[in-house]
């Protein structure tokens, strides 16, 4: 059997730039979907796996960055770069807020094109679950920074459904989430994907935790506030990369007990 091809979403409300960047992209051996407004973007992402989304930030109803809202809603781990013709600033910061990886200008370049693709498929995928909506911000504007592909999810049951559409190398999981806790999720997850690595992180003493996290299968526990650094080194660790620079924050990643 033939392996599967990468599909990725081209969202315009020009057909001639769905063709153009859809015609790029298949020479290149993607599978691509073409969407004229946000609307068919949002369901076609709740249809297919889509990995990566090229999205006009100007669209007819509602706007590229909203429309990447709700696709984060219902494919959270598929990775958005923004294509303007104009100079919409306010749009273009919106979207870097929310995650999306980089803005493309018009007419593109057909290798700044590629290499955007390339660079963001080449990129880990990091899954983010925790309860309190700080801790999974400023984790993923953490790694995102780095270059990581992030989702988040806000408990157990949400973390085991993303795992059962999509592979993540790394997860960083609270242990006290409301519903399914972290140590269940985990024990979940591992069966569903052996390959992905279940980092915890808990306010916790580690030593009250340590023997329940390796039981339900996890790699490593981490004790809040955790220091961005060595969360990074960790992160980093497990999927092979190394860093010589330090990361930009010192602010350690905080959260109630859990």
């Amino acid at each position: 059997m033939s392996e599967s091809k990468v599909k990725i979403m081209v969202v315009d409300d020009e057909p001639d730039m769905i063709f153009t960047v859809s015609a790029i992209l298949e020479d290149a051996g993607y599978e691509v979907f073409g969407a004229e407004d946000g609307y068919q973007a949002i369901e076609l992402a709740s249809q297919e796996d889509i990995a990566l989304v090229f999205m006009d930030i100007n669209l007819p109803g509602i706007d590229g960055v909203e429309a990447y809202r709700k696709i984060k809603e219902v494919s959270p781990g598929t990775a958005v770069i923004m294509m303007t013709g104009f100079a919409v600033e306010s749009l273009i910061s919106q979207a870097l807020a929310e995650g999306a990886y980089t803005v493309l200008y018009k007419p593109l370049d057909i290798n700044t094109l590629l290499l955007a693709v390339h660079e963001i498929l080449d990129s880990p995928c990091l899954l983010v679950v925790d309860d309190e909506v700080g801790s999974r911000e400023s984790m993923r504007l953490i790694f995102e920074d780095l270059g990581y592909r992030v989702a988040m999810a806000s408990n157990g049951s949400q973390a085991i459904d993303h795992v059962e559409s999509k592979h993540y190398d790394v997860i960083l999981m609270d242990v006290g989430m409301p519903g399914i806790d972290g140590f269940e999720a985990c024990r979940r997850i591992v069966e569903l994907d052996p390959a992905t690595r279940v980092i915890f992180v808990t306010a916790h003493e580690v030593d009250q935790c340590a023997g329940k996290a390796l039981l339900a299968g996890a790699f490593s526990i981490l004790s809040k506030p955790v220091e961005p650094e060595h969360m990074v080194a960790l992160v980093d660790a497990f999927v092979g990369l190394t860093r010589d620079a330090a990361i930009g924050s010192d602010e350690a990643v905080d959260g109630e007990p859990s």
